[in-house]
Protein backbone atom coordinates (compact mmCIF):
# COMPACT_ATOMS: atom_id res chain seq x y z
CA UNK A 1 0.00 0.00 0.00
CA UNK A 2 1.51 3.61 -0.90
CA UNK A 3 1.88 5.74 2.20
CA UNK A 4 0.54 9.56 2.20
CA UNK A 5 3.03 12.33 2.99
CA UNK A 6 1.10 15.46 3.52
CA UNK A 7 1.95 18.19 6.12
CA UNK A 8 0.55 21.42 6.93
CA UNK A 9 1.94 23.80 9.36
CA UNK A 10 1.28 27.36 10.69
CA UNK A 11 3.36 29.51 12.32
CA UNK A 12 5.74 32.66 12.24
CA UNK A 13 9.07 33.07 9.91
CA UNK A 14 12.11 33.01 11.87
CA UNK A 15 14.77 35.29 10.97
CA UNK A 16 17.49 33.46 8.54
CA UNK A 17 15.37 33.55 5.03
CA UNK A 18 17.94 32.01 2.92
CA UNK A 19 17.61 32.30 -0.65
CA UNK A 20 20.09 29.82 -3.19
CA UNK A 21 20.62 27.78 -6.11
CA UNK A 22 20.72 23.70 -6.38
CA UNK A 23 23.27 22.01 -8.22
CA UNK A 24 21.15 22.02 -11.28
CA UNK A 25 20.42 25.71 -11.23
CA UNK A 26 16.98 25.50 -9.12
CA UNK A 27 16.14 28.74 -7.83
CA UNK A 28 15.40 28.05 -3.94
CA UNK A 29 14.47 29.13 -0.57
CA UNK A 30 14.54 28.32 2.89
CA UNK A 31 13.63 29.48 6.38
CA UNK A 32 11.94 28.25 9.50
CA UNK A 33 8.97 28.46 11.21
CA UNK A 34 8.13 28.74 14.66
CA UNK A 35 4.86 26.72 15.21
CA UNK A 36 3.64 26.46 18.77
CA UNK A 37 1.32 23.66 20.78
CA UNK A 38 0.09 23.59 24.33
CA UNK A 39 0.85 20.78 26.61
CA UNK A 40 0.36 20.76 30.52
CA UNK A 41 -0.54 24.56 30.80
CA UNK A 42 2.80 25.72 29.16
CA UNK A 43 3.46 26.91 25.11
CA UNK A 44 6.29 24.65 23.50
CA UNK A 45 7.51 25.94 20.11
CA UNK A 46 8.56 23.87 17.55
CA UNK A 47 10.92 25.13 14.92
CA UNK A 48 10.50 23.52 11.75
CA UNK A 49 12.99 23.88 8.53
CA UNK A 50 10.85 24.54 4.76
CA UNK A 51 12.54 24.35 1.33
CA UNK A 52 10.80 25.68 -1.57
CA UNK A 53 11.80 24.66 -4.74
CA UNK A 54 8.91 25.40 -7.26
CA UNK A 55 10.22 29.02 -8.96
CA UNK A 56 6.96 30.48 -8.73
CA UNK A 57 6.55 29.87 -4.99
CA UNK A 58 10.40 31.01 -4.52
CA UNK A 59 9.20 34.55 -6.15
CA UNK A 60 6.30 34.57 -3.91
CA UNK A 61 9.16 33.93 -0.89
CA UNK A 62 10.97 36.99 -2.29
CA UNK A 63 8.32 39.15 -2.42
CA UNK A 64 6.43 38.39 0.88
CA UNK A 65 8.77 36.92 3.17
CA UNK A 66 9.64 37.98 6.14
CA UNK A 67 10.52 37.66 10.03
CA UNK A 68 8.01 37.32 11.85
CA UNK A 69 5.28 37.10 9.07
CA UNK A 70 2.70 34.77 9.94
CA UNK A 71 2.71 31.67 7.14
CA UNK A 72 0.71 28.62 6.14
CA UNK A 73 2.94 25.48 4.70
CA UNK A 74 1.32 22.61 2.42
CA UNK A 75 4.29 20.22 1.70
CA UNK A 76 5.79 16.77 2.38
CA UNK A 77 8.20 15.54 4.43
CA UNK A 78 11.74 14.97 3.10
CA UNK A 79 14.73 13.51 5.06
CA UNK A 80 18.96 14.67 4.61
CA UNK A 81 21.72 13.82 6.15
CA UNK A 82 23.69 15.68 7.74
CA UNK A 83 26.85 16.35 10.17
CA UNK A 84 25.42 16.74 13.29
CA UNK A 85 22.59 14.69 12.73
CA UNK A 86 21.89 11.28 11.63
CA UNK A 87 18.88 12.27 9.69
CA UNK A 88 16.75 15.39 9.85
CA UNK A 89 13.63 16.11 8.58
CA UNK A 90 12.41 19.01 6.66
CA UNK A 91 9.52 19.82 5.03
CA UNK A 92 9.58 20.65 1.06
CA UNK A 93 6.65 23.26 0.97
CA UNK A 94 4.16 22.92 -2.44
CA UNK A 95 1.73 25.90 -0.90
CA UNK A 96 2.50 29.03 0.72
CA UNK A 97 -0.61 31.11 2.04
CA UNK A 98 -0.11 34.44 3.93
CA UNK A 99 -3.29 35.34 5.71
CA UNK A 100 -2.31 38.45 6.83
CA UNK A 101 -1.45 40.33 3.43
CA UNK A 102 0.31 43.57 4.06
CA UNK A 103 -1.54 47.06 3.60
CA UNK A 104 -1.50 48.12 -0.12
CA UNK A 105 -1.22 44.42 -1.68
Amino acid sequence: MRGINKVVLSGNVGSSIKFSETSKGVQACSFQIASDRYTRGKIVTAWVKINVYRRDLVRVCDTKLEEGCYVIVEGELMNRNSENFKELVEVRALELIFPNPKIGE
